[in-house]
């Protein structure tokens, strides 16, 4: 790294990838290595010392021996760690005094080498040292076992427990640079820098780097010619890394304006100096262009632009493409910058708390704009008030029973034009994962859009990137907010959708679409696209593999449905949740389902996968979060303790509502040995969320024999068939190893079956049926589902 900016830049990357908790302030591990530095650099003068070292990677030993042995041999420290922490075992070092200073002391070191350290004569042999040790040492018979089982240095690195992170940041780390590879061909392109507005006490920078046509190497053929860059950019402060940035960006050579390939990018600054660096390379010709630019960021003018209404904003007065000439095409990014308001209207629904809610809650929509004079809310697509004047809120009945809620404010200004609108669900948990189109709102647009979107990210991920589509071509990446993307349009004003595409780190994704040049009187028809995960079984009860998409025919409500995708669930991830019985009554086998679960989380999870471990007795509690961590799952289950009565229904909801925002394959195995004494929801209300949060159950009944458990076991049947799972009854806890290899085999050997569904009823149930074509195989998938 040959600027010092980057590498500071790769010394905190260093730090912040073995952060233990990134969510919180402190960088834990970092603290915790600092302190025993200063301690090294105290008591040892440093990590030459070979001591030093060793604490640096293991810390503070519970004790430290000095041995006390024959002249001719050298003094030696033992020192002794318990172990214990994340299942390590205890372990021991042993130094010796030695040329140059203490020395660790290896197995593979001979008794010989031990006495030749002080450079005295050795003894006659191996046996001889042994013997003189065994003998002279007052307790040599220990230090002979004791240099014999130290630990190497090799072993002192596993042993110590020190994060590892994967090393592939590094490589991306090196990869985003504006530095020009050695030896790098370049390529003409020209960067022009714009301030067109104000966004919030920031000034939006606007660069548009223009590459001629005839610099592209462009792949494909015809229309499908394109042109391919990755952008990457760093902005200076005060000789510090203020902000990095990449972009990568597929355009239509065919569509170059004016014989110009234009890239576009994006950033809010406080006014200011800055030192900006972009390097732009093109990919199908290994080429590379860079440019430095000092930067005086202004005030941007407070003009304020008059808001565009949501039906058809209309264009500013924009050259036509024809007209440009060489004077750049940044006049055609204006009708872009048109939504760049000085005083943005914005509105953010509030609701109290964020966790699971029923009964009467009240809602309120913040504003930061005089122009917004009325606020209408909506639930679950229904009209509910309309509010003149703040505080814009309102009270919900969102029933006894927990549920999905979808929940929607639109602000308006006097003459009823809407400016602005936000959406929130409620009770879909912290795992939601989503992305949403702010802008471009549906309108007509002439030469320049923008698009605009805000990404959740499930709790504790990480988004790997976002893409952005005009119809079906992907015309940029963004690696990091703000999520915002001029995007010139082709001649014309056909119907089109712009598209983003968020992607986290485990090959996860969600998507939002946005439809633009279409007619007013257009309908829209909400289409529900439904994914049916569906195992397949002989007549024998064993799953069924192989099978292609013709093997299966999907009927909704009576009406046959045609197939859009078809998937093994082998090749995706799955999201599982392990929730565990630990009333009193489950004292005596609840080791027993300790270790059986640990086994399952062995067998089910793969690097993709994730798993969570909840446990319930007088109410439900998440013991370990969503992970592929095996350590960190076999920790939480270790960690269960048997005590209270049994809210069963009650960690069903709890469950399913964590899940309930993940998209893909979910599901919840249940174990429980009685019926529930204490929950707040019934049976009822548990199955009914379980059903609209489509999360499948797999409920494990224990001991359930007796006439009062019958039932018992007549509603676990009930919930796991009518959720997709499957239910099972065992005498012991011994018997849930054989359970979890068949829930785990059907995990893995189920089919996606997605297909849009050709009902438009708004919120009624709708039943579905998964039939197998081939003679004797049968399918099993959920009864129906809630769109």
């Amino acid at each position: 790294l040959r600027r010092e900016h980057r590498r500071r830049a790769f010394i905190e990357r260093f730090w912040s990838e073995r952060d233990p908790f990134p969510e919180t302030r402190p960088n834990e591990f970092r603290e915790l290595w600092e302190a025993r530095r200063a301690a090294v650099a105290e008591r040892f003068g440093g990590p030459v010392d070979e001591r030093g070292r060793a604490f640096l990677l293991a810390g503070e030993p519970a004790s430290i021996e000095m041995e006390p042995c024959p002249a001719w041999l050298p003094s030696m420290e033992i020192w002794r760690y318990r172990g214990g922490r994340e299942a390590a075992p205890a372990f021991h070092l042993v130094f010796v005094d030695a040329p140059g200073g203490r020395r660790l002391w290896a197995r593979p070191d001979s008794l010989a080498d031990l006495v030749a350290w002080p450079r005295r004569q050795p003894l006659a042999g191996e046996a001889d040292l042994e013997r003189e040790l065994r003998t002279r040492c007052a307790d040599g018979g220990r230090l002979v076992a004791d240099l014999a089982t130290a630990a190497s240095w090799d072993e002192l690195d596993r042993l110590a427990l020190l994060p590892r992170p994967s090393t592939e940041w590094v490589a991306t780390f090196l990869a985003r640079s504006t530095e020009l590879p050695e030896g790098a061909e370049t390529f003409r392109a020209t960067l022009d820098v714009d301030y067109p507005a104000r966004h919030q006490s920031r000034t939006v920078v606007q660069g548009l780097v223009t590459v001629p046509v005839e610099e592209c190497r462009a792949e494909g053929s015809g229309p499908a010619t394109v042109c391919r860059f990755v952008l990457d950019g760093e902005l200076l402060r005060d000789g510090e890394l203020f902000d990095d940035f990449r972009y990568r960006f597929e355009l239509p050579a065919a569509e170059a304006a004016g014989g110009r390939v234009p890239l576009v990018i994006q950033r809010y600054l406080r006014p200011g100096e800055y030192d900006l660096a972009i390097r732009v390379h093109e990919l199908a010709s290994d080429r590379y262009h860079r440019v430095e630019r000092r930067l005086e960021v202004p005030v941007a003018p407070g003009v304020r632009i008059a808001s565009t209404p949501v039906v058809a904003p209309p264009a500013p007065p924009v050259p036509a493409p024809a007209a440009q000439g060489e004077a750049g095409l940044a006049p055609l990014l204006a009708e872009a910058n048109s939504t760049l308001e000085t005083e943005e209207h914005r509105l953010l629904l509030r609701v109290p708390e964020r966790g699971l809610l029923t009964g009467r809650v009240r809602v309120t929509a913040s504003v930061s704009s005089e122009a917004i004079a009325k606020v209408a809310f909506s639930l679950n697509g229904r009209p509910v008030m309309t509010k003149a004047r703040p505080p814009f809120s309102v009270e919900l009945d969102l029933g006894r029973a927990p549920r999905l809620h979808r929940l929607m404010a639109v602000g308006v200004d006097a003459e009823g034009r809407e400016l602005t609108r936000d959406r929130l669900l409620l009770n879909v948990g912290p795992q939601r994962f989503a992305v949403r189109l702010l802008e471009p709102r549906p309108g007509r647009y002439r030469y320049s859009l923008r698009a605009r979107a805000e990404v959740d990210l499930p709790r504790g991920a990480r988004l790997d990137r976002l893409e952005i589509y005009l119809d079906e071509t992907r015309v940029a990446t963004l690696y990091q907010p703000p999520f915002t993307q001029p995007i010139l349009l082709p001649e014309g004003d056909a119907i089109a959708y712009v598209r983003a595409v968020a992607y986290l780190e485990d090959g996860n994704s969600a998507e939002d679409l946005v439809y633009v040049n279409a007619p007013q009187n257009l309908d829209s028809v909400q289409i529900d696209f439904v994914e049916l995960y569906t195992s397949v079984v002989d007549r024998k009860g064993r799953p069924v593999e192989g099978l292609t998409a013709e093997s299966f025919e999907v009927i909704e409500d009576g009406s046959p449905q045609r197939l859009a995708r078809f998937d093994r669930v082998r090749d995706l991830p799955i999201h599982a949740g392990l929730v565990v019985d630990a009333s009193t009554s489950m004292t005596e086998e609840l080791d027993q389902a300790e270790k059986a679960a640990l086994s399952f989380f062995q067998r089910v999870i793969r690097p993709k996968d994730r798993a969570a471990v909840f446990r319930f007795s007088d109410q439900p509690e998440l013991h370990v979060p969503l992970t592929n961590n095996l350590e960190a799952l076999a920790g939480g289950l270790a960690g269960l303790e048997a005590e209270g009565e049994t809210a069963l229904w009650d960690a069903v909801v709890f469950a399913t509502y964590y899940l309930a925002g993940i998209r893909g394959k979910r599901a919840l195995v249940l174990l429980t040995d009685g019926e529930d004494s204490i929950s707040r929801n019934s049976f009822a209300e548990a199955l009914e969320f379980a059903r609209r949060a489509g999360v499948a159950v797999y409920s494990i009944g224990l001991a359930l024999g007796g006439s009062r458990d019958f039932e018992v076991r007549n509603l676990l049947r009930r919930l796991a068939r009518e959720t997709g799972g499957e239910s099972f009854f065992i005498d012991r806890a011994a018997q849930l190893d054989s359970i979890y290899e068949r829930i785990e085999e059907e995990l893995r050997t189920q089919y996606l079956l997605g297909y849009q569904s050709s009902q438009t009823s708004s919120d009624a149930y709708r039943e579905v049926e998964v039939r197998v074509r081939e003679p004797g195989l049968t399918a099993k998938t959920i009864p129906g589902y809630y769109p």
